[in-house]
């Protein structure tokens, strides 16, 4: 994590950013603000990880990608506050893929019935 004084939002939490592959909208992530959000979606080892999953059989990302990163707007906050708040407890920084991941099944565990 940066030194840098986190920038929060209204509600207390910090900001939420979007990396976009190609124009298209890909994961949700929050950070301290904009300028850490460019180092981590600037990372080789976030692209190689990209590089290597498929979202319908096509590659989410390749060498030749254009990523760019953005505040994220109210769909995709919505989106990654869902995944955060169904996803077990972490002390790790939390992203949420906002596509769907070939091979990766997502369970959403709801309150038992009667």
């Amino acid at each position: 994590m940066s030194a840098r004084e986190p920038l929060l939002a209204s509600d207390g939490r910090l900001p939420i950013f979007v990396l976009e592959i190609d124009g298209l909208p890909v994961l949700a992530f929050e950070t301290v603000d904009f300028a850490e959000a460019l180092e981590i979606c600037s990372d080789a080892d976030l692209r190689a990880d990209l590089m290597a999953l498929k979202s319908n059989g096509v590659s989410v990302c390749s060498a030749d990608s254009t990523l760019n990163t953005r505040p994220a707007a109210q769909k995709e906050i919505e989106a990654f506050e869902h995944a955060v708040g169904v996803a077990p407890a972490s002390e790790l920084p939390t992203m949420t893929f906002l596509i769907r991941i070939d091979g990766v099944m997502v369970v959403t565990v709801g309150p038992e019935q009667s």
